[in-house]
């Protein structure tokens, strides 16, 4: 049903948009999106098959981060061109389509479904992102291409397209690898990270909060499915390599979302190691966190200036708008993992099975860089205290938005327990 939900208005407003007037194109387009968001939770926990296409608990538990951050991104923007909601319409299509399949083949297709959109966003403005779309395009082109390659290798030595099928052998390993390499790419673990602090910056900051919720969240959905057999040992390298490139190189950023950027790669290898230990409730709690404390950042980020933030534009934002302000703090802190905010109960339930998988290697190497990041963190979140002139407008949906935002990230901090049962039934 949210599938036939999101084709039928991505394919009805691409021919409405002549039509109408991009504000009514937008909204429509956020009634499509509540309306599929809708249909997810009406039939959350019931499992629906038709050929590869497959709904169940891993497809709706990710499905519905991604569908929130689609409403995010198009309630923020207002653009007068209708193209720009069209294009969110298709990624979010693609997103649903990526989590809900074990088809190598629908994989791919629902890869490049998603990736064509966003990198005609990436060049929304023109000038500053056309260099960061072409280099996102080529990487992308050429993770396709690895993905492809570990598809037919994984059909050669199982004789099958759908992932979860066990091989062996040396060609089997090799065709994992591929595969991982491909999501990597999209999930932004190191060392395949190198598209997303230039794609980060020079992105319209509403595209960047998409790709950091949404693209994310899919993703994961799909590299989840194609370690579920048992997790390659290569996995716990890119774990190592993501939190330790991130946040160290987070340390040096001088600008807010290139060190937004950086952490997202570290986020990246806190919930690549829920998943290297097999928790998929510790990752979907996790990445809820992630989404609602990065998207507050970026929507905030957004309200400062649609283009570049350097740190020192911050000054002053509290005392210019205190809910911007404290909304900003409130997601540095989550992002940090500071009780009590859900950020904190993410990182402990990664931590917590973390330690009970055995794992201490990479258990020590987290809580070590985890340490690191409050120098980056509490610098973002306490610059809006000082004096300064920082620059904001805010409409009313974006701080309302905000608001609901910071106080979902203190309330599931304070009672976590209210959703855990949710995922856990997901996954």
């Amino acid at each position: 049903m949210t599938l036939l939900v999101l084709a039928a208005f991505s394919v009805g407003l691409t021919l409405l948009g002549f039509l109408v007037s991009p504000s009514a194109l937008r909204g429509l387009t956020l009634l499509g999106l509540v309306l599929a968001l809708l249909s997810l939770l009406l039939t959350w926990g019931e499992g629906f098959a038709f050929g590869p296409y497959r709904v169940d608990g891993v497809s709706q538990v990710f499905t519905l981060l991604a569908l929130l951050g689609a409403l995010w991104t198009v309630g923020l923007v207002r653009s007068r061109r209708f193209e720009f909601y069209l294009l969110v319409l298709y990624a979010a299509t693609g997103m649903h389509l990526l989590a809900s399949t074990q088809n190598l083949i629908l994989m791919l297709v629902a890869l490049e479904t998603l990736s064509l959109p966003l990198y005609a966003l990436a060049t929304w403005r023109r000038g500053l992102g056309l260099e960061a779309a072409l280099k996102y395009f080529l990487l992308g082109a050429l993770a396709a291409a690895f993905f492809l390659y570990g598809a037919a290798l994984h059909f050669g030595t199982t004789g099958s397209l759908e992932v979860g099928v066990a091989g062996e052998g040396p060609l089997y390993a090799l065709a994992l690898g591929l595969l991982l390499v491909g999501l990597g790419f999209k999930v932004a673990l190191a060392p395949f990270h190198f598209w997303t602090p230039d794609v980060y910056q020079g992105s319209p900051t509403p595209v960047v909060l998409f790709m950091a919720t949404g693209v994310k969240a899919a993703a994961f959905a799909a590299l989840l499915r194609v370690v579920a057999p048992g997790a390659p040992e290569a996995l716990g390298l890119l774990i190592a390599l993501s939190v330790l490139i991130g946040n160290l190189a987070a340390l040096l950023q001088k600008e807010a979302k290139r060190l937004l950027a950086y952490s997202s790669i570290a986020h990246a290898g806190y919930m690549a190691l829920a998943l290297y230990t097999g928790s998929l409730e510790a990752l979907g709690f996790y990445l809820l966190t992630y989404v609602l404390a990065t998207g507050l950042a970026f929507a905030v980020l957004s309200e400062v200036s649609p283009d570049r933030v350097p740190l020192e534009s911050l000054r002053g934002l509290f005392h210019r708008d205190p809910l911007l302000g404290l909304a900003l703090f409130v997601a540095a802190l989550s992002l940090l993992g500071l009780p009590p905010l859900a950020g904190f109960w993410g990182k402990y339930l990664v931590f917590l099975e973390a330690a009970q998988a055995g794992q201490w290697g990479l258990l020590v190497l987290a809580l070590l860089t985890s340490a690191v990041s409050a120098y980056y963190y509490l610098g973002l979140g306490l610059a809006v205290f000082q004096r300064g002139q920082a620059e904001a407008a805010p409409r009313p949906w974006a701080r309302s938005a905000a608001l609901l935002a910071a106080l979902l990230l203190l309330f599931l901090g304070l009672v976590p327990g209210l959703v855990l049962p949710a995922l856990a039934a997901g996954s």
